[in-house]
């Protein structure tokens, strides 16, 4: 059901640093607390409000490189390039909260620790509340819980984007306005030397970084990119840069020295650029033809970086049907997925089935969301909340998230462990049961 259709109002409450639920069980280890740490210094007031100000950096931009081929054609309704099958599940639960929640971002280090944001769920009679639960630490063990210092004299901090290299190493990224609730600015939040500290950023970066369709991805052992809009910042080790962008970014991907950004969630025609020679250089994309109709759109929503001349970008197009409606009375929207190859000079387009909003077959999906290469030469990508596609040496099969009996499972991030093939999911188990707000309990998955 809606939300614009629900009698019920929802309360959204942002709450820095809930204690973390006890009762959390990992599937896989023996039930252990965890723990809450709050940053030392932290406290609102106590100091001036630090700020970054990245130096500016990169010299005039790249030539762009121009689209091989400019166009892909809408295919038939019958064709299918992906031709994906059903196979038996390669991923297993690690972890289900008892308590009512969400995992919303996920960072997986080389060293095989997790990080993750959290959000708790109660329902306060014909009201939901949402609540921030902080920055979790997992170390094979127990989640610990990290509150992200508050800046002096702002409001919420709702965190959109994170990172991570290490148990001892770790970024995140968000927003922040002032008491009166204007003046919004972006924030970096940064674990090291076991305390977080947060800092505001100084424009232009602020107007951009921390805001929605932000994107992180560490690049190595002490590098990290993050991108929205126009502007592009590199922690090169030891300081902040800031590079301005060809178009606006809000997905990235990275192999090795490797480092490709694409749209993302921006609405505006789908686009691609990589870093090289100092600087970000255009690549063009093909455009992707879309039905003559009033309301349709295209989108590549990620990327994936397997190699040098072996890049995947993922998406699709979508579009709504004049005088036809969904199960909920919604406006039908119909669509195709798409994933775009690259191979070092052209792009391979690749288009998967037909689907629909009215659709509750497996392989019928309107448009792919984020992708991950899996460790091996592959990639996973999203269909759905309970459904992964994976691409190993050319073939394309489709994987079921598993989840109790009764429930079922959306996955809203996917991450890599570096160096292997684990691959990590985190999202929910989500109550099947008619209700006007479904239960949902936190949850992690691996594959690989």
């Amino acid at each position: 059901m809606r939300t614009a259709s629900r009698a019920l109002a929802v309360l959204m409450v942002v709450v820095a640093g809930c204690a973390t639920n006890p009762g959390s069980t990992p599937a896989d280890h023996a039930s252990a607390p965890g723990g809450r740490t709050s940053s030392p210094g932290g406290a609102a007031g106590a100091k001036p409000m630090a700020m970054i100000s990245p130096r500016p950096a990169g010299g005039a931009g790249l030539r762009p490189l121009p689209a091989r081929p400019a166009r892909c054609a809408l295919p038939p309704e019958d064709r299918d390039d992906l031709r994906a099958s059903d196979v038996p599940t390669a991923w297993r639960t690690l972890w289900i909260d008892r308590a009512r929640g969400a995992v919303d971002l996920l960072a997986v280090a080389a060293d095989g620790t997790l990080w993750a944001t959290f959000r708790t769920e109660k329902q306060r009679g014909s009201a939901l509340e949402i609540r921030d639960d902080g920055v979790r630490r997992w170390d094979g063990e127990a989640w610990r819980t990290f509150e992200i210092p508050p800046l002096p004299d702002r409001g919420p901090q709702p965190v959109v984007a994170l990172a991570a290299t290490s148990a001892g190493q770790a970024w995140v990224f968000g927003n922040s306005n002032d008491r009166k609730g204007g003046d919004t600015t972006g924030f970096v939040g940064t674990y090291e030397g076991g305390r977080w500290r947060s800092e505001t950023l100084a424009k232009p970066a602020a107007d951009a970084i921390g805001w929605g369709y932000t994107a992180t991805q560490p690049v190595g052992a002490d590098r990290m990119w993050t991108v929205n809009g126009r502007v592009g910042l590199l922690w090169t080790g030891r300081e902040w840069q800031r590079y301005p962008l060809p178009v606006e970014a809000g997905a990235l991907s990275a192999y090795d020295d490797q480092v490709w950004a694409v749209t993302g969630a921006y609405g505006r025609r789908p686009a691609a650029m990589r870093w090289e020679q100092g600087a970000w250089r255009l690549i063009g994309v093909p455009v992707l033809e879309t039905p003559d109709h009033d309301v349709a759109g295209s989108a590549l929503r990620d990327v994936g970086v397997i190699g040098p001349d072996d890049v995947w970008a993922v998406g699709g197009v979508t579009w709504l049907m004049e005088h036809e409606y969904d199960d909920e009375n919604e406006p039908l929207e119909r669509g195709r997925p798409v994933a775009l190859h690259w191979n070092g000079r052209s792009w391979t387009c690749h288009w998967g089935p037909p689907g629909s909003s009215r659709e509750r077959s497996a392989g019928r999906i309107t448009t792919f969301g984020q992708a991950e290469p899996d460790g091996r030469g592959g990639l996973w990508v999203v269909g759905r909340g309970d459904l992964l596609w994976h691409l190993s040496e050319g073939r394309w099969t489709r994987h079921r998230i598993p989840a109790p009996a009764g429930y079922v499972a959306r996955v809203s991030a996917l991450a890599l462990r570096p160096g292997t093939g684990q691959v990590y999911a985190a999202g929910s188990v989500t109550s099947k049961k008619e209700s006007p707000f479904a239960v949902s309990h936190a949850a992690v998955w691996r594959a690989g």
